[in-house]
């Protein structure tokens, strides 16, 4: 089932192109981050916050725009649009903002309080040693067993996200033009090798 809806998406996002979707899906990681912010009274800076948003949208543009070029340059693709590829690849951010709510949820249940002494300890806009172990002895007071299911559930959970957005771009790369199961694999590789790397530097 899952399976079957990535292929619809990766086929309709290439055929019928949608911006206006891809940015809202783009940003709603970011809204939802600035939302958990107001909600538990964390130190907001819309400074660092809009510029963490350009840096991250640049560099989605960026990755778009490299994978276009390497689909082109290996397979192509005569009819492939830019605005598909960015329509298709802005469903990860959709992943990512599921997994942003999967791992608050998850952390408000196995911690119940933390979120709340944790902005008590960020007011001052300061944090030092001692704070941290207020926040780690909150955290030792809950079951063994309840944080090993937790944080293991949470692991499968990261683990389906990463595998999903991953068979995603592979499926763009497959649906986008003609081209053997070697070039698709060639360009997924070549393509998440330069995006590490990218990554590693800026963030």
């Amino acid at each position: 089932m899952v399976i079957g809806l990535l292929h619809k998406i990766a086929k309709n996002s290439l055929e019928r192109p949608n911006v206006i979707l891809a940015v809202v899906f783009f940003l709603m990681p970011f809204i939802f981050s600035i939302a958990a912010s107001f909600v538990f009274r964390w130190p907001i800076n819309p400074v660092t916050i809009s510029a963490r948003i350009l840096l991250s949208f640049a560099l989605w543009i960026g990755g778009i725009l490299l994978l276009f070029i390497l689909i082109k340059l290996v397979k192509g693709a005569p009819a492939l649009k830019f605005m598909g590829l960015m329509t298709g690849l802005s469903f990860i951010q959709l992943l990512n903002f599921i997994l942003s709510v999967a791992i608050l949820a998850l952390l408000l249940i196995l911690m119940p309080g933390l979120f709340s002494l944790f902005a008590q300890q960020l007011s001052d806009n300061t944090f030092n040693n001692s704070d941290l172990s207020v926040i780690m002895n909150s955290i030792d007071r809950q079951s063994d067993t309840i944080l090993f299911a937790g944080f293991g559930l949470l692991l499968i959970f990261l683990f389906l996200i990463v595998t999903l957005s991953l068979y995603l771009i592979y499926l763009l790369i497959h649906f986008a033009g003609q081209g053997s199961r070697k070039q698709n694999w060639l360009i997924l590789v070549i393509w998440l090798a330069i995006i590490g790397i990218v990554n590693f530097f800026f963030f």
